[in-house]
């Protein structure tokens, strides 16, 4: 509780203001309603720079971005139904309807997976070699999907990072406690988001230069191949905890040490689907322990474990809703308590959350495997 303060001393949240233009009176103030907080975050998301690598070393393209696809509008074509498709929403006001809950909503494929990343010009001409060819998982095509992938993941952090300033004013309204616990839960996220940004920036250096010199010796990747389309299409990059053994493989808790990234795609291609794990050959240690983790399931096994991997560690993916509408809803709400852990930054994940707990939500047919 912050103690007894002047009119013109600063402020105890921190924000370098006197109390009297800051906390004073915030209490009397109009609290904030969800769909406010939910306009702030949706304008945040509509704007950015091209981080693409630019002309000189250690730069980025910089041009105005338009909306890119971090999962490719042809390959969600592909599962919509009517032009859409699901997604999990964590709207403030959906989850106000929802008493908390996560629930599916659809989404046009125009709109979904659209972040501001890249320019016009290497929006499409930088990923040429993925969007135009077959997909048959060349070093080229991993790299590709990975610096999508990490990209994607860059801007996102650097969105909330920068939305935390505008977010702590929205505990106006409230009582003393909440304005205190709500700035003190404000600025833990702010430093747990800017350690991961420290060690984001430098994966993005590592894939730049990859990128720059058009050598991608340093990528390395696991691929599965399925003889089916997939129900679900995703695209992320996560700092790994555990592996599907259930063996921890770096703790986050440990800020001393660089998080090692490692990006994954569940992607539609010409003769069904593929799933990519795909990293920097720095981060061995802790990547090729998780792919390897997969590879060691029976190709019974491995289309759920991607299932539980996908619904267990990213927001970013998208549903065909035939698909979901059709699955037992048991199956459905066991799906989404998995992503309920992922979408809340407070809650504990076991290192167990990756093996098999039976559920079979899918019928994916394993059609090949490949390390790179």
């Amino acid at each position: 509780m912050p103690m007894k303060l002047g009119r013109n001393d600063p402020c105890w949240c921190g924000s370098g203001k006197k109390y009297k233009k800051c906390h004073l009176t915030r209490e009397k103030q109009q609290p904030a309603r969800p769909w406010e907080v939910d306009a702030h975050i949706w304008a945040r998301s509509k704007s950015g720079e091209c981080l693409h690598v630019g002309p000189a070393a250690g730069t980025v393209c910089g041009k105005p971005a338009i909306g890119s696809h971090t999962v490719p509008r042809k390959m969600l074509k592909l599962i919509a139904r009517n032009g859409h498709v699901y997604r999990h929403s964590a709207t403030l006001q959906d989850l106000k309807k929802t008493q908390g809950q996560l629930s599916v909503k659809l989404i046009g494929v125009n709109d979904a997976s659209v972040l501001p990343v890249f320019c016009q010009t290497h929006d499409s001409d930088a990923f040429s070699p993925l969007e135009q060819a077959r997909f048959t998982g060349t070093r080229e095509q991993c790299f590709l999907l990975a610096y999508r992938a990490l990209c994607h993941e860059f801007s996102k952090k650097a969105e909330v990072l920068n939305s935390i300033p505008a977010m702590k004013d929205f505990d106006r309204g409230k009582p003393l406690p909440q304005q205190v616990s709500i700035q003190m839960t404000m600025d833990a996220l702010a430093q747990g988001y800017s350690l991961s940004m420290r060690d984001m920036d430098e994966h993005k250096k590592q894939f730049d230069l990859m990128l720059a010199a058009g050598d991608y010796a340093e990528i390395r990747a696991y691929a599965v191949t399925l003889g089916n389309l997939p129900e679900i299409l995703c695209s992320g990059a996560i700092y790994s905890e555990c592996d599907f053994a259930g063996q921890p493989l770096q703790d986050l808790g440990d800020h001393s040490k660089k998080m090692e990234l490692i990006t994954f795609s569940l992607i539609a291609t010409d003769s069904g689907g593929a799933f990519v794990f795909a990293w920097h050959s720095s981060g061995d240690a802790v990547c090729r322990p998780l792919a390897t983790s997969l590879d060691k399931l029976t190709d019974d096994e491995l289309p759920h474990a991607i299932v539980r991997f996908v619904l267990e560690f990213c927001e970013n993916h998208y549903l065909k809703p035939d698909w979901w509408d059709k699955t037992d809803l048991n199956v459905r709400d066991t799906l989404t308590n998995r992503l309920q852990t992922s979408a809340s930054p407070w809650k504990v994940r076991a290192t167990t959350c990756l093996i098999d707990d039976g559920l079979r939500a899918i019928s994916w047919k394993v059609t090949g495997r490949s390390w790179l």
